[in-house]
């Protein structure tokens, strides 16, 4: 399964995969986000399944996520079920100033309006993303980027961009950039001026796992 999504991943920037016998099944999908190009996916589902088969060979059900793409596999079928975690949000360290003005308040409108939009495009060449970028008091520019994976129904999109927002909300409204990554979903905002505080990179920061029983989530 994942010598396929490294070779798929070339190609396209989704793919699911059942294999194995009834007894024995396992489920697979991996997602990369709708900015960026097929060497970037390609790259980002190659070092995915690298960790996986580092960390994960043992364990039932595993899930990892970069800024770029999220591979994940289960003995359970999951293509047909809204879930919102595990999740992972990061977010820039510096808050941002005050003289950007009400931004908490024109976050939740704007992505408000991104969501609506997303869940028009189940039939998009990359389904249910979209990116906008809005430009506020001649001084910055909000860039509002979210996604669904494909196989979400319009419905449950909005469900779950609508969850990953208000937890966005709650915890980093305040912050120069922010995102967060569920099992169906992605909500990424960042202000493009004043200077952007680093993003961590894709592959390198460090990372935390969370074992349950038989089940490993990586997030990385």
């Amino acid at each position: 399964m994942l010598s396929t999504f490294r070779n798929k991943s070339s190609i396209v920037n989704y793919y699911n995969l059942t294999t194995g016998l009834t007894s024995d099944t396992v489920y697979g999908m991996f997602l990369c986000t709708g900015d960026v190009n097929i060497t970037t996916c390609n790259a980002c589902v190659k070092n995915a399944t690298i960790e996986i088969v580092k960390n994960c060979t043992n364990h039932r059900e595993a899930i990892i996520y970069y800024m770029d793409c999220m591979v994940r596999y289960s003995d359970k079928f999951f293509l047909s079920t809204l879930e919102t975690k595990p999740n992972s949000i990061w977010s820039a360290d510096d808050p941002i100033p005050k003289t950007l003005g009400p931004f908490r308040k024109r976050l939740l409108k704007k992505m408000g309006e991104v969501i609506v939009r997303s869940s028009m495009l189940s039939s998009a060449l990359t389904p249910y993303y979209y990116l906008d970028v809005t430009r506020f008091d001649g001084s910055y520019d909000l860039d509002s980027l979210v996604q669904c994976s494909p196989h979400l129904n319009p419905e449950n999109c909005t469900i779950c961009l609508e969850y990953a927002l208000q937890e966005i909300i709650d915890c980093c409204s305040d912050k120069f950039w922010a995102m967060i990554f569920t099992p169906n979903c992605f909500v990424n905002y960042y202000i493009t001026t004043p200077p952007l505080p680093p993003l961590p990179s894709p592959y390198h920061h460090s990372g935390s796992f969370s074992i349950r029983g038989e089940h490993i989530y990586i997030f990385v």
